[in-house]
């Protein structure tokens, strides 16, 4: 008699999701695969010299870096152990009802057990597909804060463009070989964090409008 198929082991339903960390963290390769470019030292511009023109930066390093984007990857950080400790929850709960459910089989009937174990399948299919709509949520909140940073440091970036006369600014990632001078990136860090700080959080999707919405409604 074929053996009767058994109900899904939820540790490799509920696995803890993966949450990629702030792009350019600390530790974290950054850049198209070919490592950072090499800087060269030159001395400083002379008194009546120009400062040149073109202007180099690490974008990753930038965010990273900055109190801004040290305060996303806390959050990611904090976000990242409450989602995996729900998970641990949920997978121990699910643990617990597969054995008591596997005790159950010698006193129910075939069909009853199958019963049981398609919606115990079922609920557990729910709830993983609950908890990775958690995850890429969360996720998509880290990708909105990243766009709101650099938005913010665009003005930022340009006024450090007027004040040294430069033109251009590249990415560092997309260079060989450049002047240790042409790089600026720790001076807008510190510009940033000068002029724009940590930054707000980004609210939750809706939430702008309903508090648009609640003002409205005022008299």
């Amino acid at each position: 008699m074929a053996q009767e198929e058994q109900p899904p082991a939820p540790g490799s339903v509920l696995s803890a999701p993966e949450l990629a960390p702030v792009p350019g963290a600390p530790g974290e390769a950054t850049g198209n695969g070919t490592g950072p470019a090499l800087l060269v030292e030159t001395p400083e511009p002379r008194q009546g010299q120009t400062a040149p023109q073109i202007m180099t930066i690490d974008p990753e390093a930038v965010f990273a870096r900055s109190g801004w984007g040290l305060r996303v990857q806390t959050e990611l950080d904090r976000r990242g152990r409450e989602i995996a400790t729900e998970n641990d929850r949920l997978a121990d709960q699910f643990s617990a009802e597969e054995q008591q459910l596997t005790t159950l089989r010698a006193t129910l009937s075939a069909e009853e057990f199958r019963k049981r174990a398609d919606e115990f399948d079922k609920r557990v299919v729910e709830v993983r597909r609950e908890r990775d709509g958690v995850a890429r949520q969360f996720q998509e909140e880290v990708d909105e804060e990243r766009a709101a940073f650099f938005r913010a440091a665009l003005p930022v970036l340009a006024q450090l463009m007027k004040e040294r006369g430069a033109t251009v600014v590249l990415d560092q990632r997309a260079i060989f070989v450049s002047a240790q001078s042409a790089d600026v990136t720790d001076a807008l860090i510190e510009r940033f964090d000068q002029v724009v700080g940590p930054g707000p959080a980004v609210p939750p999707p809706g939430e702008g409008a309903k508090e648009g919405n609640a003002q409205g409604a005022k008299p």
